[in-house]
């Protein structure tokens, strides 16, 4: 546990130093300052205690516990919920979640820290999403038989678990009660490891697309700009994936000119919308922004510079083109793949078994530069047959996965109603 110490005190340190020129640095120390102050204080106001814990890492691993959180409290509306984040992009985004009694950020990953949060909590059970092996608070939980558990999970040999130096997380993992895991992969590699606590549930995320989709914004200025139209969204996309969607639009534009094309960057900030702006110009693109006002249909291309919409823009598109595939990794496939659209992504998907299988049945496809986008995009319009069925598959595919998150509350009732 020494080096595992040290090294949580080195990246506390890291901050401080990179706080005045970093502002995620910043407000990752500013949310813990006093935190037991505070947390003492809102533990007593609202009567938080015998609370059920639920920590999550940033904005991903929430949306694969959400379903669970909103679960169990409709089911239980008087049962306290205190959600904690590691990361300022989560906290920041879903401070005022309305399913949480408490949102706070949890306190960095010490002895002292584990044992002064645990002590002020008393939660009755901690729920762990995804990935978060804190093995302070994971012992001390374990010393207080205080029941722990892992949801929504993916065991991966290159896991820490696996190494020599992986005792500690080891035992980590043996302290969970239950370990839900995503597939049956995961279920194989905790036997290698001896832990047999894993329980197949399958992944939240579908329960999560399938809840927005029963409900999506409705969203009247895009709904006119897309009516009648071939629609192609890029979700969350970087620069590559513009350049790429860019080029290929204007050889579909010529034979097709009833397609729209709606480009909602990963990043809204002014510079890269003015990089966008330009590379529109530059290929003489007529274009609006979501936040003009008001906005002019007439235009075949609508930047979305604003945050929030993306996964309800979906509903109005014909095809959705993913960002990420050309630098660090896609993003979220399913959120158009629940609306029935066929996914379209470049080569860096291989950390993401969802885009493997909707490989295989037809409903994703991928690109490795702007002649594959052009010409799989000719296919999707042209062919009457293969949109369509492709169409049936992604949407087929969603509810065929779908289901993790009542299994996981139906398996820790015995625990919730204790």
């Amino acid at each position: 546990m020494f080096l595992y110490n040290l090294g949580i005190h080195l990246f506390k340190l890291g901050l401080q130093l990179a706080s005045p020129f970093n502002p995620k640095a910043k407000l990752w120390l500013e949310g813990r300052r006093n935190w037991q102050v505070n947390l003492r204080k809102k533990v007593e106001g609202l009567k938080l205690e015998n609370a059920i814990w639920f920590h999550c890492a940033s904005l991903g691993e929430f949306e694969q516990g959400r379903p669970v959180i909103e679960k169990i409290k409709k089911e239980n509306p008087q049962q306290k919920i205190v959600l904690t984040f590691f990361s300022p992009s989560g906290y920041e985004i879903q401070k005022n979640y309305p399913f949480a009694d408490l949102v706070t950020y949890l306190p960095h990953d010490t002895t002292s820290n584990s044992k002064a949060f645990l002590a002020i909590l008393k939660p009755k059970l901690a729920i762990f999403v995804k990935y978060e092996f804190w093995l302070n608070y994971l012992f001390e939980l374990e010393r207080k038989e205080i029941p722990a558990f892992l949801i929504s999970t993916v065991i991966k040999k290159h896991q820490s678990f696996f190494k020599w130096y992986g005792g500690n997380f080891r035992r980590a993992l043996k302290t969970y009660k239950t370990v839900y895991t995503q597939d049956v992969h995961s279920i194989k590699l905790l036997r290698v490891l001896k832990v047999g606590t894993g329980v197949l549930a399958g992944d939240t995320r579908f329960d999560r697309v399938l809840q927005i989709c029963s409900s999506p914004k409705q969203i009247e200025e895009i709904e006119d700009f897309a009516k009648d139209s071939f629609v192609i969204i890029a979700g969350s996309s970087w620069q590559k994936d513009e350049d790429y969607l860019i080029e290929s639009y204007v050889q579909l534009k010529e034979k097709h000119p009833h397609i729209k094309l709606i480009i909602a960057p990963h990043e809204i900030d002014k510079k890269n919308i003015d990089r966008l702006k330009n590379l529109l110009y530059k290929n003489q693109l007529p274009f609006h922004l979501f936040s003009d006002n008001p906005p002019a249909y007439t235009d075949s291309i609508l930047v979305v510079n604003a945050i929030g919409f993306l996964s309800s823009i979906y509903q109005y598109g014909t095809v959705a083109f993913i960002g990420g595939g050309f630098t660090n990794g896609i993003h979220n496939i399913l959120e158009p793949t629940v609306y029935g659209l066929p996914v379209l992504f470049g080569p860096n998907y291989k950390k993401f078994n969802e885009a493997f299988e909707v490989i295989d049945l037809n409903a994703g496809f991928v690109v490795n530069d702007a002649n594959e986008l052009t010409k799989q995009l000719s296919t999707l319009i042209e062919d009457k047959k293969v949109l369509p069925e492709s169409s049936r598959l992604a949407k087929n595919y969603v509810l065929k996965n779908s289901g993790a998150t009542h299994k996981i509350v139906e398996d820790l009732k015995s625990y919730l109603l204790s």
